[in-house]
Order: C-alpha cells, then structure tokens, then sequence
C-alpha cells in the first residue's frame, strides 16, 4: 500500500513537471491555432480579466456637529467611603 502512494505520488509530480515544460515551450504559428489549442485555453482561463469600475468620489457635507457641555454631578456612594486599613499581622 505504501508503494502505491509513493508512486502515485511520483506519477503526479512527475505529470506536472511534464505539463509546465509543454506549457511554457509550445508555440504557435498563428492566433488561430492558439484560439482552439487546449492547452492556451486551459492556461489563460485562470487569468483574471483586468477590470476597472472606480467611481470618482464624492465629497458632501453631511452635517454639522453640535457640541453640548455635559455636566454630571458626582455624588459619593456609601462603599467609597468605607476604606478598609491594612490587614494585621
């Protein structure tokens, strides 16, 4: 079973380091026969087409900002007045 591994593994490695040198040394006479061969089609078909949908900015004042003074009056609880001393030894 472990050699079954091994070998598929090897086969597929193998397959791809076959597939990258066909991929990046075939060429092609005219663009006609790149438009139907396979193996352009399968290789351009992974490229994003390049898109540009940037709408300008808008710049609009949407309000103006009204500051108010808050005052809070402080008042002392009980608890805060209740200051435990140092525990004795």
């Amino acid at each position: 079973m472990r050699w079954l591994m091994r070998a598929t593994g090897w086969l597929c490695l193998s397959l791809m380091v076959w597939m990258a040198a066909v991929e990046s040394s075939h060429n092609h006479a005219t663009r006609v026969e790149s438009a139907s061969c396979s193996i352009c089609i399968v290789a351009h078909s992974a490229s994003p087409a390049p898109s540009s949908a940037h709408a300008a900015p808008v710049f609009a004042a949407v309000g103006v900002l009204h500051e108010e003074a808050v005052v809070v009056n402080a008042q002392p609880e009980f608890f805060d007045l209740d200051i435990r001393g140092p525990p004795v030894l």
